[in-house]
């Protein structure tokens, strides 16, 4: 069959929906079906073939409130939908949203709803009535937890479509490489913005008993003002600050670590796709119980905290340092989950499953 990605970015631009969506795309193709993802670029327009698989890169005019426009984005995604059996859209997208009211009738258009549209203003205002209108073109909407699913008032008049598919990752394991001399570490990874709870989890450091640095990976606004709070809180020997990485890299530092832990505030934490890289490595995490958010799910096997109590999130930390027997039996559990749960191959199976539901309930 044919299948259209309507995506924002794919790879190699870095993002937990970029990776989903570029699974999906080489998973299905790898199988034989022809493929091809519509996408932006803050590079040139580009259009790359590999075997069955097309990407069409379009590149961005203008940015607004994280949103990337550009008209010519509208027009590839309907040429790369002409004939194309299944639709795909990853959302939060405006002009996928767009594209998706322009399809015939006969497409069948899958919504894919990574998250929910907050803190947008005025933009987000606008999008709404778009983003209801493709809510009612679309055959089926795909939520990555019933938990954020139940708290999404977007949408809450269309459950009638709504199921469940969890995202996965491939599954492959790095063994931890023995660091001589060196304090046992947590590990954070994420981008540093406000939501993501970073400020949070230095503040819980300086309240651990346990003789622990952290290690943070990632890049963002906040770095200059999270540098600043580990001075003025007498943390800047036990924090380390090491920017971006590469997959080996990540997967070497998952291994190694003690601790993993995800301290979000916010549902902008939608589902945590890092957190599978934790489970994956066998890492014992703490992470917030955020409301409505499929966090607290992913992490069944962990410890959940109340969200910004620093307090707790030590006393987490603490019970763990001090327990390591513990630590590794919900590192097991943890990596127990992700093969039933969370690997890539039972994700991409799924959505090619829903794929020929829709198109068996036409025929």
């Amino acid at each position: 069959m044919k299948i259209v990605h309507f995506a924002k970015f794919y790879p190699p631009e870095y993002g937990g929906i970029e990776s989903v969506t570029e699974a999906l795309a080489e998973d299905h193709a790898a199988v034989g079906h022809d493929v091809e993802v519509v996408c932006f670029t803050r590079g040139s327009t580009t259009f790359e073939k590999m075997g069955q698989l097309n990407i069409r890169r379009i590149k961005v005019q203008k940015v607004i409130a994280s949103q990337p426009l550009a008209v010519s984005y509208l027009k590839a995604c309907a040429a790369a939908a002409q004939n194309a059996a299944i639709v795909h859209v990853h959302s939060p997208n405006m002009l996928a949203a767009l594209a998706v009211l322009r399809l015939p009738q006969h497409t069948q258009v899958v919504i894919h709803w990574h998250a929910d549209i907050e803190n947008k203003g005025i933009l987000g205002k606008l999008i709404r009535p778009i983003e209801r209108a493709m809510l009612r073109h679309a055959d089926a909407i795909v939520v990555t937890t019933e938990e954020y699913a139940k708290a999404s008032s977007a949408l809450k008049d269309f459950t009638k479509k709504v199921g469940v598919i969890p995202i996965g990752i491939a599954d492959t394991t790095k063994a931890p490489k023995i660091e001589v001399n060196t304090l046992p570490y947590i590990l954070f990874v994420g981008r540093l913005v406000p939501y993501k709870g970073l400020d949070v989890l230095l503040d819980a450091l300086s309240l651990i008993h346990g003789d622990v640095e952290l290690r943070v990976v990632g890049v963002g606004p906040l770095l200059t003002v999270l540098k600043t709070q580990a001075v003025r809180l007498g943390l800047k020997d036990r924090v380390k600050f090491i920017g971006r990485v590469n997959e080996v890299e990540l997967e070497e530092l998952m291994a190694g670590a003690a601790i993993f832990c995800l301290p979000s505030t916010s549902r902008l934490e939608a589902f945590g796709v890092v957190l599978l890289e934790a489970m994956r490595a066998g890492r014992a995490i703490v992470s917030t119980n955020i409301p409505g958010s499929g966090v607290p799910w992913v992490n069944s096997t962990g410890i959940n905290v109340p969200v910004r109590d620093a307090k707790a999130l030590a006393e987490a930390i603490d019970q763990l340092l001090l327990d390591p027997t513990k630590a590794e039996r919900l590192g097991k559990f943890a990596r127990a989950r992700f093969e039933n749960e969370f690997s890539r191959g039972i994700m991409s199976s799924r959505f090619l499953s829903l794929y020929r539901q829709l198109i068996e309930n036409v025929s």
